[in-house]
């Protein structure tokens, strides 16, 4: 995880101020609103940039970071989503904001303001998997503005790109702490792609940001031989899991005999691109935990709705999940 250099001269914490309701220029018209529309849309869902880490390469070393952002409001005049990031690695870290975007009258230029979460209860809340657990609910006395960490925004074509002042932002570093590291500064959503920049990017240059994807989930089933790979033809003990859940963007699943124990073999799910045979895949890796490597692998195009593999001794099959209903 990289540090995050605070300037010497950055030692003024800005106040935060509570969060009030009410758009950037009064009553928003129609263009303005289906901008923010259109914004909300594109941005709701979860991203990693695991092909990014994968594929560096030359020895360099990036930061694994999974985003999961989701709409938690929207008004006439605002559109808000707590953006949750999770790095992962030698010191991994996770921090959560609630961004509000307003639109100007014509709907031309969205600013986003980020707003750090005063109870930790209220940031978590979006993201519960309880079903009973009670929805998101905006409290102002919860959360606390960051007015210079504001970014500024616009469509181009198909694209949203904004960015921060990140001389006027980086004043409040002193009072935000390690969550800090992970405070966006600056991003575009284009499809299925989220570029971030945020600052623990910084050391990397002025341009580094992470380059996330948006996750699709695979729901799915494996049966292992109690033999392993060397499992007689004959033999029935075979042991299976039919509730396994992977990501398509490096997600694993540990591999379990009946009782619970590790099998000692993992299946991993990832988009994976091949430069050098112009090939971009959705590939099903069977790891071996000890050597950490892949044993085999199969492949199929990126946006399939299924994959599954059969090695005799370890068979498994995957297909496209549901999406989870809004909350």
């Amino acid at each position: 995880m990289h540090r995050v250099l605070i300037p010497a001269a950055a030692l003024l914490l800005v106040g935060c101020q509570s969060l009030a309701a009410g758009g950037a220029s009064g009553r928003p018209d129609a263009a303005a609103r289906d901008e923010l529309a259109r914004l909300a849309a594109a941005v709701a869902g979860e991203y990693d940039n695991h092909e990014q880490v994968a594929h560096a390469g030359n020895g360099v070393t990036l930061m694994h970071v999974a985003h999961d952002l989701r709409v938690v409001e929207q008004q006439r005049d605002h559109v808000d989503w707590v953006w949750r990031l999770r790095s992962s690695g030698g010191s991994p870290l996770t921090s959560s904001w609630l961004m509000r975007a307003q639109a100007s009258e014509n709907g031309r230029r969205i600013r986003i303001t980020p707003y750090r979460p005063l109870d930790a209860a209220a940031a978590e809340a979006p993201f519960a998997t309880d079903p009973k657990a009670k929805p998101f609910r905006f409290v102002a006395e919860q959360w606390a503005e960051l007015a210079p960490c504001a970014q500024d925004g616009a469509w181009e074509a198909g694209k949203f790109s904004a960015a921060a002042n990140v001389e006027a932002c980086s004043v409040l570093l002193p009072g935000l702490g390690e969550a800090a590291a992970l405070l966006p500064l600056r991003f575009s959503i284009d499809g299925d792609m989220l570029h971030v920049a945020t600052f623990a990017d910084s050391p990397r240059g002025a341009d580094a940001a992470e380059d996330a994807r948006r996750v699709r989930w695979f729901e799915g089933w494996a049966a292992i031989n109690g033999g392993g790979p060397q499992a007689k033809a004959g033999n029935q003990d075979w042991h299976f899991d039919r509730d396994l859940r992977l990501s398509s963007e490096g997600g694993r699943a540990a591999i379990r005999w009946r009782d619970g124990a590790a099998s000692g073999y993992t299946l991993e799910l990832e988009r994976t691109n091949y430069p050098e045979r112009k090939l971009v895949v959705l590939q099903l890796n069977v790891i071996e935990d000890a050597s950490g490597k892949a044993l085999t692998y199969v492949w199929t195009d990126p946006q399939a709705a299924a994959i599954g593999l059969n090695l005799g001794w370890l068979q498994a099959g995957f297909s496209l999940a549901a999406p989870l209903p809004a909350k």
